[in-house]
């Protein structure tokens, strides 16, 4: 198994352990402190990547966000995040916020589960564009719509 695919792994399975100290289960104070659990560093395609997994359950769906971000370059290429988000949250349902800031930039997919675990579409109540790269289909809301507390 590449490192790569030990850290997903060891990312998921944190993510389930965490959810009780998520919100909506748990206040900001709690994410806030846990924070540094949930993110990992890996070498992808020759760039250096910070991603930052969350699970968090509401209850009548559970939420899986991945955040990637580069370690020293401020953008990465569209397809390598894509192709990072569908090895670690898989190809049904995605959606995609750019989330911004003053030095780089942070691109978030998220997918809903069901209780069943199934990916289903998302229960955000925003307003979200469809958008196809490469053949792949996906979800698309602007970061002012979307609040992750």
């Amino acid at each position: 198994m590449s490192n790569f695919d030990e850290e997903i792994n060891n990312l998921r399975r944190l993510g389930d352990l965490l959810i009780p100290y998520n919100f909506p289960r748990s206040g900001q104070e709690d994410e806030e402190t846990i924070a540094p659990l949930k993110k990992t560093f890996v070498e992808v395609d020759g760039y250096g990547i910070w991603i930052y997994f969350n699970k968090a359950d509401y209850g009548n769906y559970v939420l899986e966000a991945v955040h990637i971000f580069g370690a020293s370059i401020p953008n990465l290429p569209f397809n390598l995040v894509l192709k990072i988000a569908r090895k670690i949250l898989g190809s049904s349902c995605l959606s995609y916020i750019e989330l911004p800031s003053r030095d780089r930039k942070y691109y978030c997919w998220t997918v809903c589960l069901d209780t069943q675990g199934r990916p289903m579409m998302p229960q955000y109540d925003v307003k979200t564009e469809q958008m196809c790269f490469e053949g792949f289909d996906y979800t698309y809301m602007r970061s002012h719509q979307f609040n992750f507390y």
